[in-house]
């Protein structure tokens, strides 16, 4: 069981797309037996949904995961993925994972990507040796604390918030982003490569990280370009919880939206000042007493939905979802440095996508690999001047960069059973 499913339908999918951009062509075929062999590690993915009353269960699907050329995507719980919550596809480069995050999160499904990767390198180079101590292999142990699918206490804990995780009753929000699915042909991802040398030398001089810093630059972008608009910004952002619910290894969706408010007073700090001032909000907000609060709303949620009918489930959880993740006008995500086993001196790059319908018009995502951050620019726009003015504080501040062209990205559709 998963209550976060029955916030699913027409009007939010919530689907994710993660694209591992190789350094050579990727091979169709080896995928199909790479995730083949991985996927028997994970057997809490390996499941299809069904509907048995008036709730959703999972049970377990042996229907090979569907790997498309092209880099197509499909429709997750239908017909066209096999009905599984997981879809694989590859175009040149590039391998894709297809996913929901109803289902989980970016540390949730990375030890299964990566499984993927190590059987698929394997195979394509067999006079390569890997260190296979940080991957799960097929035939391994599948640790309880891992697969566990309702990992919540029975009761509330006790909660001692610290700060306030409050959000202004009115904030700026971009023109010109469309909401909702019916402009996603206007989707697009604007990528900048920086050397994580350079980024950790200067966000380290003003007791900042990666995370602070570049939602301090997309901060000011922002207000460099509205400068009649007076309203407090505010930047989500994303943090996961699993170490206050004591399940680090947890495969579930654990994220967490953590505001950052920026008043019209701070407009005149200093990209420094910023950085430091979102750090300690940071740290305050984003505390284990705080992550407390997220936990019990799932505890409570279960409690009130086990009477409720499933128009009433997918009603009340809906408004959950999008209470928890609030108004924002732009959001940020770094999952910090996480660990290749090697497999990285193969990858160029990795571009995760998500579901711009939640957004306040402007997503980033941060991510490590090989010697570089990948920073990853979302925007329901083709609008060009906020990244062009990200670029140049960039450059303002010291910090050499690449800028890849930006593309349009597509996203799987989410399909529950009737």
């Amino acid at each position: 069981m998963n209550n976060l499913l029955y916030a699913a339908g027409p009007e939010l999918l919530n689907t994710i797309r993660m694209d591992i951009v190789l350094k050579e062509p990727v091979d169709l075929q080896i995928v199909q037996k790479a995730v083949d062999t991985a996927a028997a590690r994970f057997p809490y993915y390996a499941v299809k949904l069904a509907r048995r009353g008036e709730e959703y269960v999972f049970f377990h699907n042996p229907l090979p995961f569907v790997v498309s050329p092209e880099g197509r995507t499909v429709v997750l719980g239908s017909e066209q993925s096999n009905y599984h919550l997981f879809a694989f596809a590859c175009d040149g480069c590039h391998l894709y994972m297809d996913s929901t995050h109803f289902i989980t999160d970016g540390q949730g499904s990375f030890p299964f990507f990566k499984a993927i990767l190590y059987y698929y390198l394997s195979a394509a180079h067999p006079e390569d040796v890997f260190d296979t101590r940080g991957i799960a292999l097929a035939g391994s142990a599948v640790p309880f604390e891992e697969s566990d699918d309702y990992p919540y206490p029975d009761e509330p804990l006790a909660e001692e918030p610290i700060g306030s995780i409050t959000r202004p009753d009115e904030i700026f929000m971009l023109p010109g982003q469309p909401q909702g699915y019916e402009d996603m042909e206007r989707w697009s991802s604007f990528r900048f490569r920086v050397k994580q040398k350079d980024m950790m030398s200067y966000v380290s001089s003003v007791d900042g990280s990666p995370a602070t810093f570049i939602a301090t630059l997309v901060y000011k972008a922002i207000v460099d370009i509205h400068p009649e608009n007076q309203l407090p910004l505010v930047c989500g952002m994303q943090h996961q919880f699993r170490n206050a619910l004591g399940r680090p290894l947890s495969h579930l969706c654990h994220v967490n939206i953590v505001p950052l408010v920026y008043p019209d007073s701070l407009r005149s700090k200093s990209i420094e000042q910023l950085n430091t001032i979102a750090r300690g909000t940071l740290i305050i907000r984003a505390d284990d007493a705080n992550d407390v609060l997220t936990i019990n709303r799932h505890v409570r949620n279960e409690k009130l939905i086990r009477g409720m009918d499933l128009a009433q489930k997918h009603e009340h959880m809906l408004r959950e979802i999008m209470d928890g993740i609030g108004q924002n006008t732009f959001e940020v995500s770094y999952t910090g440095r996480v660990p290749w086993s090697g497999l990285d001196r193969y990858i160029a790059d990795v571009v995760p996508y998500l579901d711009m319908s939640l957004s306040g018009g402007i997503s980033v995502e941060i991510f490590s690999v090989g010697e570089f951050f990948s920073v990853n620019i979302m925007q329901r726009s083709r609008d060009p001047e906020i990244t062009d003015r990200f670029a140049a504080l960039l450059s303002c501040n010291g910090i050499p960069y690449t800028a890849e062209e930006p593309v349009h990205f597509d996203l799987c559709g989410f399909e529950l059973p009737r």
